[in-house]
């Protein structure tokens, strides 16, 4: 018997098996995909995710991959009128493809035996068993473990989750834009927003939340989409007016929902990253959250390994619900402003006259 299987190798999932496999653990990391792969994020890595890396001491190791020091936040009104604020706390900008690719090499090298491309097709709490389809023989597997980590970003606590929202993360790379590398701009549009970053090798991405009614009035055509967003807003226009997409489109639902109560969860089973909460991603907070969940998910469950003890969910949720319940409301609070071309153009005209009114937001979002 194992004594963890962590279902999926995102980044929440990569850091908690490094963590426990470092302290000896026996550990199986299930994932589906195959990597290096891209997926629907705002790829933006947060001081709390840094701060993560370093006390793994993979912060030179993912340096190596030349992530964009992102130092200054932009907000964009539709007249293109900017307001500029400094981030009191640098962040990354770094493609999924790095990023998760570096972390489960990590998390092999460290001992993490991994199964991919392998998909969870059931867990059964009671009897702490994952069965796991291997897609490139489709042979069925068992695998039996005293602790389970569900880090696919899918929520194990469905009576805690809200209906799915109606909007979709829409995202692509680009070259030749027209921005400052070191800044994270957001572009202010009629119901929605727009984010843009630099990330490693001299590219750019863009990452959309975007009402799914709208996507469908244009067919699913998503870069007659974006051109229409690039004509609401004077600021992303010029700074798309050369810029040319070097990778398809990608989608996906964007879910929103807190965390779910202790009870709420299924029996040993822990919930990490965006399968223990979900939050608006305009803060670009995502991926350091799902690193620090990942430590305090691993720290429960090591410390219930060593006790032949059921891990405590209650003292774990209570510390996801503080690393996470503030963030959700301002992040939801800022997507709000941005999406109102009225109070985006209100709020960009008053910190372009006094840019430390900003401070009050940049705490709860976890830039402080």
């Amino acid at each position: 018997m194992l004594d963890a299987t962590i279902i999926g190798a995102g980044p929440a999932g990569c850091v908690a098996a490094i963590l426990l496999a470092r302290r000896g653990r026996r550990v199986a990391l299930v994932e589906q995909q195959r990597f290096p792969r891209d997926k629907v994020c705002g790829e933006c890595l947060s001081s709390l995710g840094i701060e993560v890396l370093e006390r793994l001491a993979l912060r030179e190791a993912i340096a190596l991959h030349r992530p964009t020091r992102l130092a200054r936040t932009a907000l964009v009104a539709p007249s293109g009128t900017a307001a500029t604020i400094d981030l009191p706390r640098a962040m990354w900008g770094i493609s999924r493809a790095a990023l998760d690719t570096a972390l489960l090499e990590v998390a092999k090298e460290s001992g993490a035996q991994l199964v991919q491309p392998g998909r969870c097709e059931s867990i059964d709490a009671e009897t702490r068993t994952v069965a796991v389809r291997h897609l490139a023989t489709n042979e069925t597997i068992t695998i039996e473990s005293r602790a389970i980590l569900l880090a696919d970003g899918k929520a194990a606590c469905g009576a805690a989750r809200p209906a799915a929202t109606s909007d979709l993360g829409i995202k692509a790379h680009f070259a030749d834009v027209d921005d400052a590398p070191d800044t994270i701009s957001l572009f202010g549009l009629r119901g929605h927003y727009v984010g843009l970053a630099a990330i490693e090798g001299l590219r750019w991405n863009v990452a959309m939340s975007v009402p799914a009614a709208r996507v469908k009035r244009f067919g699913g055509d998503l870069n007659a989409l974006f051109q229409q967003c690039v004509s609401e807003n004077a600021g992303l226009a010029h700074r798309f007016r050369a810029a040319r997409r070097i990778t398809d489109w990608l989608a996906s639902p964007l879910p929103r929902f807190p965390v779910a109560r202790a009870g709420a969860c299924l029996a040993n089973v822990v919930t990490l990253g965006n399968a223990a909460a979900a939050l608006e991603p305009i803060g670009g907070e995502g991926m350091g959250l799902a690193m620090r969940s990942a430590e305090l998910a691993a720290e429960a469950v090591d410390a219930a390994l060593t006790g032949d003890r059921p891990v405590d969910q209650e003292t774990l949720r209570n510390a996801y619900d503080a690393l996470w319940r503030r963030r959700r409301v301002a992040a939801r609070a800022a997507a709000v402003l941005m999406s109102s071309p009225r109070i985006a153009r209100v709020t960009v005209a008053v910190l372009r006259w006094n840019g430390s009114l900003a401070l009050p937001a940049l705490a709860p979002l976890g830039k402080l």
